[in-house]
């Protein structure tokens, strides 16, 4: 099924909602947001065992100070701004969460967009996947309006391709370039691995 955020189509949010129960939950994206994250607690932690997911490299490697990236929120406005200390709250304390792992790719940037939940009752059928352009922000799973336009595809586990992106995720997991850590140098040149998390 297309997935849009622009039509009569489920957006990615609303098919996550929708058919996010007890199981685990993998997702591959380039960009997030902690306003995606705060959706992704309140919508699913009750419901899964266990979050792995493998971000882009969102801190730079060299510290050059003239390339900024937002990740607290994809627009700056008064009500934005007001919202997103309540927001960053509950990103924080999802990430802290023990069935949450977190990995970044190094030196490889993560352009890949995927999410693949696993129902815990083994029924293919309640098993889903979700690919193709959508980061996990605001403006890319639909929870707000915007110019860009997302296109993908959705579907359950019994489709062969499940068993593909599966295969492919477990493999990204556990190549040398996945990182728990992230490599930055510091102000003195100094080089600091960090816990990516």
């Amino acid at each position: 099924m297309i997935l849009d955020n622009e039509n009569e189509n489920p957006k990615v949010h609303e098919w996550i909602t929708t058919y996010t129960n007890n199981g685990t939950l993998s997702i591959v994206t380039g960009y997030f947001t902690v306003g995606a994250l705060a959706y992704l607690s309140t919508t699913t932690k009750d419901k899964i065992a266990e979050y792995k997911f493998v971000l882009g490299d969102i801190v730079n490697f060299d510290l050059d100070k003239d390339r900024s990236l937002d990740l607290l929120n994809e627009e700056i406005n008064i009500d934005a701004a007001l919202k997103l200390s309540r927001v960053a709250k509950e990103a924080v304390a999802f990430l802290e969460l023990e069935k949450v792992s977190a990995k970044t790719l190094e030196p490889n940037f993560c352009h890949a967009k995927a999410y693949l939940f696993k129902n815990a009752t083994k029924d293919p059928q309640k098993d889903y996947y979700i690919s193709d352009s959508s980061s996990l922000t605001e403006a890319g799973i639909g929870l707000k309006t915007t110019n860009n336009v997302e296109l993908n595809m959705g579907s359950f586990g019994s489709d062969p391709q499940y068993k593909e992106l599966i295969t492919w995720f477990n493999s990204l997991w556990i190549r040398p370039q996945a990182h728990d850590y992230k490599t930055v140098i510091d102000i003195n040149g100094g080089v600091n691995k960090i816990p990516f998390k």
